[in-house]
Order: C-alpha cells, then structure tokens, then sequence
C-alpha cells in the first residue's frame, strides 16, 4: 500500500517543488496565488462536484456527523491551544486542525482502493469537510485578526459557500449543466489540485531558514493524527454493533477522512488571513510526509474491522 501511495503522490510533491520555485525565484505572491484558489477556483470545483452527487436520502446523515465532528475538533484545538500559545498561533491550529487534506490527498487513496464508483459517495461525505473549511475553520482563522461580526462577515462573502448552496438546489430540482460547463469544471479542477499544492511551495519558499514551531506540529499532528482517527473509529463502531447502516466501503472512507494530512488550502487561507503561512507550510508538508507510511500502518492494524 505503501507503494501504491507514493505513486499518487510523487506527482503532489513535484507540485510543491514547482511552487517552491515559483515563490523563490519568479516572484509569485502568497496571498494573490491563496486569493486566486479560495475565490475563484474553489466555487467552481464545488459548484460542479456538488451538482454531479446523486442525493440518496440514506447517506444524508453522514456529511452531518462529519461537520459536526470537525467543528467539534476545530473548537476544541482552538481554545485548549489559546492557553498555551500567544498571537494568532491558536487560530491557525484552530482552522488548521477541524479540517484536512480530503481532496488533494484523500480521493486519489478512495479511486486506488475503492474505484471510481465510489467517487460520488466519497464527495458527498467531503462536502462536509469543505463546508466545515470554509464556515467555521475560516471563521476561527478570521478571529486571528478581527472581531466577530467583521469575521462572520469574512465567511457569509465567500463565494464558495454560496456556490455550495446553489448547486444542493440545482441538485435537489435536478437542473444539469450543459456539457461545456464540465468540459471547463474538469479544467479548473485540475487547477485545483495544481495550485493548491503548489501553494504549499510558495509559503515554503518565503522561509529563508526553514525551523518547523514544534510546539504548534505537536498540536496540530494530536489532533490530525490521534483526535481525527480515533473519532472517526469511534463512528465506525458504533455503526458496526448498533446502527448497521452502512457498508465496508463507506467505514473505508471514514478511516481515510480521519487519516489524511493537514488541509494544502490551510496555507491559502493562512495567506489570505495574514496567519503565519511560513508555519502552515512547513506543517503542511511534514504532515503529508508523515501520513504517507502513517495510513498504510493504521489501515494494516484496523483492516479486520473495515475491510
């Protein structure tokens, strides 16, 4: 599995190289490239990716739990943090850690193992995550540096959210898009996975010394890589010996939610939220590193339970 994993994602650690070299020595600023992917990119990507989910009522209750587990998670490591660290660092792993990299790095792990027919499912439990990164992460990332109102203002303006909303309706009355339209959403969604992990490089490269804040990865990795698994096994139980609703695939998609690394947009918000994205950069890399032997050690040990 391990080899499996590092063939999806060799290309991803090419982007960050490219994007290192972008900010080094072409000039490319952070906070325009992090502007670009959260008002842009990112409403398309979403707009379509929601429109094309085939709503099963069955599956309704999952992104809801989901949401709820990672605003749980996002308001738990905000506040235990803020009794330890000073400045913005606590609104950093506060949006940091309610979230992770459930798109660059999760759905390439679901296509390897589960196939593309899983694809559709998988992306109706993600629209929680991407919800929840783009509501209540971003608000407590905006906290950094503003007042409630002005943050809560920061969040209702994101276009992603309202293209979110739109395509749930386009959905429900079952209104598709011409042709072109995906012809274009494949586009942007390729620009998606380029520029956010690129993204990832240009914060590396703003850092002349690269000197990881041991104190923030040991809250940020408690909470990715023990809290995440360990909650998300939790639902994986209880549904096994009390509810019965779902099938080993969807528990496969759980455990992988839980596993994957710190979220590449957590550099693009930290960028346009003025948080120190040198910092998040670096996490995000030794995450993604960190998760690649991570995941295939933890599905090993728990394969009996989900597979």
């Amino acid at each position: 599995m391990i080899g499996l994993l590092l063939g999806n994602l060799v290309p991803l650690y090419i982007l960050i190289g490219l994007g290192y070299i972008a900010g080094r020595w072409l000039e490319v600023n952070l906070h325009s490239l992090a502007t670009l992917a959260i008002f842009i990119i990112s409403p398309v990507v979403a707009f379509g990716a929601i429109l094309k989910i085939e709503l099963n009522p069955a599956y309704l209750f999952l992104p809801v739990a989901i949401y709820l587990v990672a605003a749980f998670i996002a308001y738990l490591s905000y506040k235990t943090s803020q009794w330890h660290l000073k400045n913005n660092m606590a609104n950093l792993i506060g949006m940091a850690s309610g979230t992770g990299n459930t798109g660059y790095f999760g759905l390439p792990i679901v296509l390897a193992l589960l196939g593309p027919e899983a694809v559709g499912l998988y992306m109706l439990i993600n629209l929680a995550i991407v919800l929840n990164e783009m509501t209540f992460c971003y608000y407590i990332g905006a906290r950094g540096h503003s007042h409630a109102r002005e943050s809560l203002k920061k969040v209702i303006k994101l276009p992603v959210l309202h293209a979110a909303l739109l395509a749930l309706l386009l959905n429900c009355l079952h209104v598709s898009m011409p042709d072109i339209f995906y012809t274009y959403w494949d586009h942007f969604t390729g620009a998606y996975v380029v520029i956010g992990m690129m993204l990832i490089g240009v914060g590396l490269s703003k850092i002349k010394i690269i000197k990881p804040d041991l104190a923030m990865l040991g809250w940020l990795f408690g909470y990715r890589f023990i809290v995440w698994p360990f909650l998300m096994f939790g639902l994986l139980m209880a549904d096994k010996l009390v509810f019965g609703l779902y099938d080993q695939p969807v528990h496969l998609m759980l455990m992988i939610i839980g596993m994957v690394p710190l979220a590449a947009n957590t550099v693009a918000f930290a960028g346009a939220l003025k948080l120190p994205a040198e910092e998040a950069a670096t996490a995000v890399l030794l995450s993604t590193v960190f998760a690649v032997f991570y995941i295939p050690v933890m599905l090993g040990l728990i394969k009996g339970l989900i597979l």
